[in-house]
């Protein structure tokens, strides 16, 4: 016990534990004269006097003690358990093994649908006894193989799908520094960042995107006073919406500006000799006519357009990932960019038909409905083939025989079958053969390793080992002589 009151010995070996604290072995004669000295001195001031009697009646304990807590510290330090990391809720995949996967899953697909059509011919034949029990075990087994294999591919698609947000959060800075440089007052609004679609999809969107902005800032919306004058407001808008519509993503730029000029795009086409004087074009086909190579309104060429590039990169890298984009106008109040785009470009939901010995795969999302016609509603027109009335309106037939030029079992659409696609938004009439069912096939290029043929947007290979073309909805549709007349869809 020291002057101050406090047994500092008994307070280590307090808090220690037994064994590994030994009070000093200091004489207490000679401890008692120097602990007893400073307490008649510090008795005016006694709390100042309170630390010197417990240096100087054991001067090793603080020592040792601190040691000794310091090595039991460390001790316990190595008898604890590690804390577990935090979890990681993402990890960093390369993209070539995500494809990797993706064409493994899609292969496995395939190799389901190869043994269903291969056990749908072997329960043709008669089994008994055992062979009848081992039958029944393998249908049951393939058909738990094919549904994983479908989940398999459906878990890896969706590893590779990405929100457009990511490519939409780049571009309101982008507007605002180009609205600022062209003295224009420009706001964009973005709605559907959200929406998903496949990794390529995503990453192949940006340079047709940042063309479209721009064109629609130089050469859409116009400058404060332009829009004072035309009784506007002063503040010009552009809207970038994304949203799914069946298997498709529809990305759509709109702005509030000046619109175009139909007779001014062909006029300025004609003076650089990019159609010709007898060309008879509607005011959607002067639209397209934007997308030409070496197009531009501009007189002269500036850093942001008028070089006639950006709306033709646009048309390649969409028309590229197998997507359809329409321009819809009009003049004094702004124009509408439309782009369809797959969802993903690896796998399709198709529907197998045929016409004569050739079987197709009409892709699901275009299909709006098949039926077979009655004559009465089958019409022809003159020089412009034939259309069929369905519910009350008339939509164009368009013979799939004839635009591959093969022989068909039918020629009379009364006896075939007539498939109702939709694609930018018209309405047309497939005539084919015959219906042969749904599937999910996977898309073979065709163009990296054949040649591009109009139409025709990939290939497959069937259940049975053949190979099936995938039609192009938006080809067929737009390489139809009847839909180039709008009189048809009055």
């Amino acid at each position: 016990m020291t002057a101050d009151g406090l047994d500092w010995d008994g307070l280590y070996e307090a808090v220690m534990p037994p064994g590994t604290y030994t009070r000093p072995t200091a004489a207490p004669a000679a401890a008692a004269p120097v602990a007893a000295a400073p307490a008649a001195v510090a008795a005016p001031a006694p709390v100042a006097a309170a630390p010197a009697p417990a240096s100087a009646a054991a001067p090793a304990a603080p020592s040792s003690a601190a040691a000794a807590v310091k090595r039991e510290a460390a001790e316990k330090r190595e008898e604890r358990p590690h804390a577990a990391p935090a979890k990681e809720e993402s990890i960093r995949v390369d993209a070539v093994k995500l494809d990797a996967l993706l064409e493994v899953a899609g292969e496995s697909v395939q190799a389901a649908n190869q043994a269903a059509v291969l056990l749908e011919r072997l329960l043709q034949f008669k089994f008994e006894g055992q062979a009848q029990t081992l039958m029944a075990t393998l249908a049951e087994t393939l058909e738990r193989a094919s549904r994983y294999s479908t989940e398999l591919q459906r878990a890896t698609l969706a590893t590779r799908m990405q929100p457009v947000g990511r490519l939409f959060q780049k571009f309101p800075r982008l507007v605002r520094e180009l609205a600022k440089d062209l003295g224009k007052d420009v706001e964009l609004t973005i709605e559907g960042a959200e929406t998903e679609v496949d990794r390529v999809v995503v990453d192949s969107l940006y340079d047709p995107l940042v063309h479209m902005l721009r064109n629609a800032l130089d050469h859409g919306v116009e400058t404060p006073e332009e829009r004072a004058m035309a009784g506007k407001s002063i503040k010009s808008f552009i809207s970038l919406k994304a949203w799914q519509e069946a298997n498709s993503v529809m990305i759509v730029l709109q702005d509030d500006g000046k619109g175009m000029d139909p007779i001014k795009l062909r006029a300025k086409a004609l003076q650089k000799g990019l159609i010709s004087e007898s060309a008879q074009l509607t005011n959607d086909d002067c639209f397209q006519l934007v997308f030409l190579p070496g197009f531009s309104t501009k007189e002269v060429a500036s850093s942001v357009s008028g070089r006639g590039v950006g709306m033709d990169v646009v048309k390649r890298n969409i028309t590229a990932m197998g997507g359809v984009v329409d321009i819809r106008s009009a003049k004094g109040f702004g124009t509408t960019i439309s782009i369809s785009l797959p969802l993903t470009l690896a796998i399709l939901d198709g529907m197998s038909i045929r016409v004569g010995e050739e079987v197709y795969i009409l892709p699901l999302g275009f299909v709006v409905e098949s039926l077979q016609p009655v004559p009465d509603d089958v019409k022809e027109i003159s020089g412009k083939g034939r259309v069929i009335k369905v519910r009350g309106e008339y939509l164009p037939l368009v013979p799939l025989y004839q635009m591959f030029d093969i022989t068909p079992r039918y020629t009379d659409p009364c006896q075939g079958i007539v498939v109702i696609i939709e694609t930018e938004g018209r309405k047309a009439c497939l005539f084919i053969d015959e219906l042969v069912g749904q599937q999910q096939v996977v898309v073979k290029n065709l163009e990296s390793n054949y040649r591009k043929v109009t139409g025709i947007s990939g290939a497959t290979i069937l259940g049975d080992g053949g190979v099936a073309l995938i039609l192009d909805v938006t080809a067929l549709i737009r390489s139809s002589r009847q839909l180039a007349d709008e009189q048809i869809y009055s």
